[in-house]
């Protein structure tokens, strides 16, 4: 199932003119009886109402340290030094952030982090390169010099320089995981040298100088897409160094911290303790502190951690002692598991990443043998047989071709990884690319899960409001769902004492039966509570659909088995709601709503967040079979929740995207958040499925162009020669569809940084 979101002309922000898409906009209110769309809810509306701005972060643009070394720097520490307590951040609001109202097409991020890698080893690789390079390209404009027999053996012998250098820079060069192995991709141009050693031996010096040149063209092509690779790869491995760097402080261990340990050496269970302005060196469980952080590395804004919360390695403290109990530790931490952690890198184990390996490991050498086979066929000379069997054995067994799929899913990894957004293996990131619905559990995703009581009526005016909240608001006292905490708040703010009752049910999903002091019967709850109790609710029947169709949860009194009472609740949207519907549009996720709510109230919040695929009157404890039938209709589900209250229906999802629970205990959620941002939890799933389309795109322009050449070599159209170089052109469209994506998200991410500045 495709859905596209809509597309809406840009409306100017009411508080600083910019034009912003409406459908993405930080804040929205109707003020003056007409809609106003603004940036954000601090500086733009207020500056609209003429207030002082709210929410502001202390940290402006300006004081964010730079976080941008040159590419060939040393190794630094990852944050700035900077002394406890001073010019720290407070805490901002959530639709105060610019750029997270961009649409996925652009970007979501706010900046760039530093690529920090300098390594002798990869200058002594670039040197060989440029050699291999340089030998392959005079084996062939030694061609213009003729076909003698003195300048056919000087070729042969600077082939054999390159190809030599070739192997010593595959034995000498560190093996990345991600890469395929060495020997498929070395071995052409040994066959091509071979062959063309062959041929000058033979009597036919015009097809021994052709042989010299098919061996200089596969090197030169061998080198250049080494090359290529390690152009399209330089940010990723300066990206992946900066997390190994944050990752890399020593831990305090013991109930006196007097134990330190690196990183790597501690054990779940440790208690460690973290200082402010230190970084955290392992994922744990705050307990019996109350500090704010930086929530992950890169994070430019604060957050409060309290007792039972989790933060990730990588986290710094900014104000307050951080004790906590760890949780994950070495490899096993959250940001380090797909991205240091060789055994589980998510470039090496994602599925088409595993696939172009394949293809460039073992299907070359097929392509070779087919090739050959149809030279054969064609009463070629042995020769030409073997000549086009090494062009089409490089033509598929291409460096860029086996590592431009590993590129684009670092690339997607470390996007996410830059918003607080963890995958918890490879196959967890490929599940979250390929889901078709993603179920947003209304309370505390795209509600605030804070409802406030808004009416309190009674059909046949002979309860008092004052006497009905006091019944509702003993009944809801032994429950902790939010409706009924909110049923409570409202009592005691009206002064109001609740009512003593006894032998209270709580019934999870529907509410609460209880008696009352004076011997009734009372029911406070939804409708489907009044219905089992075959209560009647006919008489409310008019009332109930009317607040239910603006939104309202609506909580039924029933006093000696009759309704006596209605108390009406409303709950508002989180800051970027809409803004997380949009995404899941964008990236073609068709969003649900599923709530415990009436259809009536379901479809008027699905309304005002252009959502159409509602699941209303779902209880707690009813979610997980919900999710499994849509499951069981062919579509794969994700759902989006606290893992806290909608556990189950994580449980139960192909994919479970957990806010607020990357570095806890529990590892079972394929996607876990460092932040409680819903907009964050969309983005999970739509930067997966962008990285697997632009993956997809990236292998195709590889191996586009060398299924081209190799078609028209076999059937004799151009020379074997044609094969390696249209794989060259291929690896370089293939790279520069890959370098452009990044500058891409740069130039958004600076176009962010200038409008938050603004």
């Amino acid at each position: 199932m495709r859905v596209v979101g809509p597309v809406v002309d840009p409306f100017p922000c009411s508080g600083c003119g910019q034009l912003l898409d409406p459908l993405r906009a930080g804040h929205v209110a109707i003020l003056d009886l007409r809609m106003h769309y603004f940036c954000n809810r601090g500086r733009c509306r207020a500056a609209f109402l003429k207030e002082p701005p709210t929410g502001e972060s202390s940290l402006e643009p300006s004081a964010v340290p730079s976080r941008r070394p040159e590419f060939d720097a040393p190794v630094t520490s990852a944050f700035a030094p900077r002394e406890p307590d001073e010019s720290l951040p407070e805490l901002p609001s959530l639709d105060d952030d610019r750029s997270l109202i961009e649409p996925i097409a652009t970007t979501i991020l706010s900046e760039e982090p530093p690529r920090i890698d300098g390594s002798d080893a990869r200058d002594m690789s670039a040197l060989l390169i440029v050699i291999g390079m340089t030998a392959g390209a005079l084996t062939v404009a030694l061609a213009l010099a003729g076909d003698a027999r003195f300048v056919i053996a000087a070729r042969l012998v600077l082939a054999v320089v390159g190809v030599a250098i070739l192997i010593g820079r595959a034995a000498t060069s560190e093996a990345d995981v991600a890469d395929p192995h060495p020997l498929p991709l070395v071995a052409p141009s040994i066959l091509a040298l071979v062959v063309a050693v062959w041929a000058a031996f033979g009597a036919d010096r015009a097809l021994a100088s052709e042989a010299a040149s098919l061996s200089g063209i596969i090197v030169t092509a061998s080198a250049l897409s080494a090359w290529l690779v390690e152009s399209a790869r330089g940010s990723i491995r300066g990206e992946r160094a900066w997390i190994g760097a944050a990752l890399a402080p020593d831990v305090r261990r013991g109930l006196e911290a007097t134990d330190a340990a690196r990183a790597v050496d501690a054990r779940p269970g440790d208690q460690v303790l973290v200082e402010a302005g230190e970084i955290v060196p392992v994922d744990l469980v705050v307990s019996g502190s109350d500090v704010d952080v930086f929530p992950w590395n890169g994070a430019t804004r604060t957050s409060r951690r309290r007792d039972g919360d989790a933060v990730v390695a990588g986290a710094k403290v900014a104000r307050g002692r951080l004790r906590g109990t760890c949780t994950w530790a070495g490899d096993d931490r959250a940001y380090a598991r797909l991205v240091l952690d060789p055994r589980r890198r998510g470039d090496a184990l994602a599925p088409l990443a595993r696939a172009s390996r394949v293809l460039v490991e073992r299907w070359a050498v097929a392509a070779a043998f087919v090739g050959a086979i149809f030279a054969l066929l064609a009463k070629r000379s042995a020769v030409e047989i073997a000549m086009t069997g090494a062009a089409l054995y490089a033509a598929f067994a291409a460096a860029v071709t086996g590592t431009i799929v590993a590129v684009h899913v670092s690339r997607g990894i470390l996007l996410a990884l830059r918003r607080g957004i963890v995958y918890r293996s490879a196959d967890a990131w490929d599940r979250a690319g390929r889901v078709a619905l993603g179920v947003f559990c209304a309370r505390g995703t795209l509600l605030l899960g804070e409802p406030e009581v808004t009416e309190i009526e009674s059909p046949d005016a002979k309860l008092d409001p004052r006497d009905l909240l006091a019944f509702a608001a003993g009944a809801e006292r032994a429950e902790e769902h939010p409706v009924a905490t909110a049923v409570v708040r409202a009592a005691r703010a009206r002064g109001i004492r609740p009512e003593g009752v006894r032998n209270i049910a709580v019934l999870p999903g529907f509410g609460v039966t209880a008696v009352t002091s004076s011997g009734e019967e009372l029911c406070v709850g939804n409708r489907m509570l009044l219905i089992e109790q075959r209560i009647s609710i006919a008489l409310a029947e008019p009332r109930l659909l009317e607040l239910e169709g603006l939104g309202r949860t609506v909580v039924l009194v029933a006093l000696g088995r009759r309704l006596v009472g209605i108390v009406a609740l409303q709950d508002g949207l989180r800051p970027g709601a809409r803004a997380a519907v949009q995404h899941l549009l964008d990236a073609e996720i068709e969003p649900v709503l599923m709530s415990a709510d009436s259809r009536e109230a379901c479809e008027a919040i699905g309304r005002s967040l252009d959502v159409e695929h509602v699941r209303p009157e779902v209880a707690m404890a009813d979610r997980n079979a919900e999710v499994r039938r849509m499951i069981e209709s062919g579509a794969s589900v994700a759902v989006l929740g606290h893992p806290r209250t909608d556990h189950v229906a994580l449980a139960s999802a192909d994919v479970g995207v957990a806010l607020s629970a990357a570095g806890s205990a529990s590892g079972d959620y394929a996607v876990a958040l460092c932040s409680d941002d819903v907009r964050d939890a969309a983005l999970a799933l739509a930067l997966a499925r962008s990285a697997q389309s632009e993956s997809r795109v990236g292998l195709a322009l590889a191996l586009g162009p060398a299924l081209l050449g190799a078609v028209t070599v076999v059937f004799g159209f151009l020379p074997v020669a044609f094969a390696p170089l249209a794989t060259l052109v291929g690896s370089i469209v293939a790279v520069v569809h890959a370098r452009a994506l990044d500058r891409s998200t740069q130039s958004a991410s600076d176009s962010a940084q200038s409008e938050a500045a603004y």
